[in-house]
């Protein structure tokens, strides 16, 4: 099967400023934007503030599901990194992304369906 794009609308913050988000999924699925948490998670080191949050459901039944995929976005200012929250962590994760050329975007690929993206220190 082949792959489809989903463009996933975000909310700005002070440190974010293209919050959107470019899943690549396998055409069997669909991303869909989520309601992304109000408030910061903290972390040792600070607080994560959300700026998206998408699921990756199958198109026949609409069920959740965990798959491959890869999601693009602007890369983040120098002094913030890039968290997810896994469904079943409350702890955000970092997670390490691929420079996509000279674009000024990165990228990286998970298989949890529905993890809120956000950035702190």
């Amino acid at each position: 099967m082949a792959n489809e794009k989903y463009k996933v609308k975000g909310k700005g913050n002070n440190k974010i400023t293209d919050p959107d988000v470019e899943i690549d999924v396998d055409d069997k699925y669909e991303a869909y934007s989520k309601p992304i948490p109000d408030e910061p998670t903290l972390i040792p080191d600070g607080s994560v503030t959300w700026f998206n949050n998408f699921g990756i459901r199958e198109k026949s039944t609409r069920k959740n599901e965990d798959v491959s995929y890869t999601v693009t976005l602007q890369a983040l200012p120098a002094d913030q990194l890039l968290y997810v929250l896994m469904p079943d962590n409350p702890v955000p994760q970092q997670v390490q992304t691929t420079p996509i050329g000279n674009s000024g975007k990165v990228r990286f690929t998970l298989n949890v369906g529905d993890p809120p993206v956000g950035s702190g220190p």
